[in-house]
C-alpha cells in the first residue's frame, strides 16, 4: 500500500449478463463486481538472484494503520457496505513467510473494527486456498462456491430493465430496491473458518418480488451494495480461482433472476461452467503476464480437466522459471522506465545514473510512482450473451 491507500495490482472485474433481444423489446440487465488487490499493508519482497521465494519484510511504519483505513475507506466510497475480505494465503510455514502477513492483516481488520458498527464493519474471511488444495479429500472449487454464495447473499447484485428509449441515467435513477434480506445472516465481525457461514447461508437468493406483465416477468430494479476483495500474496493465482468460483455462482444467480433457469446454482459439471472458465483463465494470463511476467499458474483449473498430471506439473516449473527471471532481471528496467517516464527521476550533471542506483535508493522513486498509477485501477468486463 501507499501513503494515500491506493494498493498494488488493483483490479475491479464486472460480470455482466443480459438477453440478446430484438430491437425495440425490453432488455433485461445484470451485472455483479468483485475487486481483486495487494494486502493493504507496508510490506515488501527484496528482489534476489539466489532465492526464487525472497523473505517477506513487514514495515512497522503506520503503527496507527492510516494508510490501510484510507484503503478501505476509498472501497466503500466506491462500492458501500458490506465489504468482504477473502484472504486466501497460507496460514502454517515451516519458516514464516505469508503466514507473517496473515497475522498482522487479521490483526489491522480487528484494530480498524473498533470504530466500526456491526453494519459498516470489514468482514474478513481467511481460507488458506493451498493447504486445501494439497488434501485430495477437498474440492477447492465446491467450497470456494460456498464461500461465492455467501458474499453473494451480503452484497445483492444490480439488476434493470431497459428499452431502446430508454436514457442510461433514467436507469441508475431509479429508487433501490433491497434484494437481499439479512435477518439473522449477519456475519462476524471476525471469520478465521468461512466454511460454517458459507453453508449456513447457501441457497438464500430471493427471485419472488415479480409480477406477471404478459409473456415478461417485470422485477423491481436492485443495485449491488457492498463487495468481495479478494486477495493471495501477488493476487494472481490463487485469486484467479476464487474469482472464477464467485463469478460461476453469480453467473447462476445472474441467470436465475433473468429467469433462463430456475435454480441459482450452476453445477460444476455443467458445460456453462467450462466455458466461464476460459474466460477467467484468459483474464488470469493477461494479468500475470503484465505483473509478473509469465501466464498464471492453473494448477486447480487443470486438475478440474483431468489434464495429465505430468505435463501440468512441467508446465508450471515453466512458469516459475519465467518468473523468476522476470523479478530477477527485468523487473528493475522496468521501475527504472516507469520513473524516468513520470519524471520521478531526473538526470543531473555530476549525480549518479539511474541504472547505478542501488533498490534501496529507488525506494523513493518507488513510493511517489505508486502515488501517480494508483488512481488508474484496471476494469475488466465479461459480457455474456443469453
Amino acid at each position: 500500500v501507499n501513503e494515500k491507500g491506493r494498493v498494488a495490482n488493483d483490479v475491479e472485474t464486472e460480470q455482466i449478463v443480459f438477453e440478446d433481444v430484438s430491437d425495440g423489446l425490453p432488455t433485461q440487465i445484470t451485472s455483479i463486481v468483485q475487486n481483486r488487490g495487494s494486502i493493504p499493508l507496508f510490506w515488501s519482497q527484496e528482489t534476489s538472484r539466489l532465492n526464487i521465494k525472497p523473505d517477506i519484510i513487514l514495515s512497522k511504519k503506520d503503527q496507527n494503520y492510516e494508510a490501510t483505513r484510507l484503503h478501505f475507506e476509498n472501497l466503500v466510497e466506491r462500492y458501500g457496505n458490506p465489504i468482504i475480505i477473502l484472504n486466501l494465503i497460507k496460514t502454517q510455514e515451516k519458516k514464516p513467510r505469508e503466514s507473517i502477513l496473515r497475522q498482522e492483516f487479521a490483526h489491522v481488520i480487528d484494530f480498524i473494527n473498533k470504530d466500526m458498527s456491526e453494519e459498516t464493519c470489514l468482514r474478513f474471511l481467511h481460507w488458506d486456498l493451498h493447504k486445501h488444495f494439497r488434501s485430495q479429500a477437498t474440492n477447492v472449487l465446491v467450497l470456494l462456491g460456498k464461500v461465492a454464495a455467501y458474499a453473494l447473499t451480503l452484497t445483492g447484485s444490480f439488476y434493470c430493465r431497459v428499452t431502446s428509449t430508454m436514457r442510461p441515467d433514467e436507469c441508475t435513477a431509479w429508487p433501490s430496491s433491497e434484494n437481499i434480506d439479512d435477518g439473522d445472516m449477519s456475519p462476524p465481525k471476525y471469520c478465521d473458518n468461512v466454511n460454517e457461514g458459507a453453508y449456513r447461508l447457501e441457497g438464500n437468493h430471493s427471485g419472488d418480488n415479480n409480477t406477471a406483465n404478459g409473456n415478461h416477468s417485470v422485477k423491481p430494479p436492485t443495485f449491488q451494495r457492498g463487495v468481495l476483495r479478494t486477495n493471495c500474496i501477488d493476487c494472481l493465482d490463487r485469486t484467479n480461482v476464487a474469482q472464477y468460483a464467485y463469478g460461476l455462482a453469480a453467473l447462476g444467480y445472474q441467470l436465475n433472476t433473468l429467469g433462463v433457469t430456475d435454480t441459482p446454482k450452476i453445477d460444476l459439471d455443467d458445460p456453462l461452467a467450462d466455458e466461464l472458465m476460459v474466460f477467467y483463465e484468459r483474464m488470469g494470463d493477461t494479468l500475470a503476464h503484465q505483473y509478473s511476467g509469465s501466464a498464471a499458474h492453473n494448477k486447480v483449473f487443470s486438475e478440474r480437466r483431468g489434464q495429465w498430471r505430468a505435463a501440468t506439473q512441467s508446465q508450471e516449473f515453466f512458469r516459475t522459471l519465467q518468473r523468476y527471471y522476470s523479478n530477477a532481471y527485468m523487473d528493475a528496467q522496468k521501475q527504472d522506465a516507469i520513473n524516468l517516464f513520470l519524471g520521478n527521476f531526473q538526470p543531473q550533471p555530476g549525480k549518479p545514473a539511474l541504472w547505478e542506483l542501488d533498490s534501496n535508493q529507488h525506494y523513493g522513486y518507488v513510493i511517489r510512482n505508486l502515488v501517480a498509477l494508483g488512481n488508474g485501477d484496471v476494469l475488466i468486463s465479461l459480457a455474456l450473451f443469453v
